[in-house]
């Protein structure tokens, strides 16, 4: 592949004429051309100065560019190296703007391909077990629960007492407050299941 790394130059010569050549060396060519080592045309019209010179090119379209200002008069040569200079310019813009382009396609593709690389890498979810119906039991009311243990509590201790006992021992034994063993001492007498052994003692019926 041809590489970007040659200009067109134009000169003037000791004797105001210009003389146009391309190189891809332009500060060693100029040194070689006041040698007289460079062109015959150049050889005894020393010193020469650098006029002008084109961007970097193809050699193949520094020779085209070449031709180009050789083929008119002097006093437009320099017009026409500017020309060629522009041409290029705009023919190198258009080139980095179709490689511009072509990047982001590239860089376009290379997304969507870490996405897909992305989803192959990521397991796949098993798929959820249906959740097992479980049965609810509705708690029985708490108030009917407290009491019919502490019934049961009251009318164990009672049984065990030979005899008798009295409010302030099922107090004690139970952790109940008066009202409580009160209450319960009640409702066991009127269902006959205790019976007063004295005032405040109770015996199982």
């Amino acid at each position: 592949m041809d590489k970007r790394h040659w200009v067109v130059y134009l000169i003037r010569c000791s004797d105001e004429s210009l003389y146009c050549g391309i190189t891809n060396n332009l500060k060693k060519r100029l040194a070689t051309h006041n040698s007289g080592r460079a062109a015959k045309y150049t050889r005894f019209r020393r010193p020469v100065e650098l006029v002008g010179a084109s961007p970097e090119m193809t050699k193949s379209d520094a020779l085209k560019l070449e031709y180009q200002v050789k083929q008119v008069p002097a006093t437009k040569k320099i017009f026409e190296l500017k020309k060629g200079e522009a041409k290029m310019k705009m023919n190198l813009k258009k080139d980095l703007q179709a490689v511009n382009k072509e990047l982001n396609t590239l860089s376009k593709k290379i997304e969507k391909m870490i996405v897909a690389v992305d989803k192959l890498e990521k397991p796949k979810a098993a798929p959820a077990k249906p959740a097992k119906k479980v049965a609810v039991k509705k708690p029985a009311s708490k108030k009917s629960v407290g009491e019919v243990t502490a019934v049961d509590t009251v009318l164990g201790i009672i049984k065990r007492s030979k005899k008798g006992i009295d409010t302030a021992a099922l107090m004690e034994k139970t952790g109940y407050n008066q009202k409580k063993v009160a209450n319960i001492v009640f409702k066991l007498r009127k269902q006959g299941k205790i019976k007063n052994e004295g005032k405040g003692v109770y015996l199982k019926a």
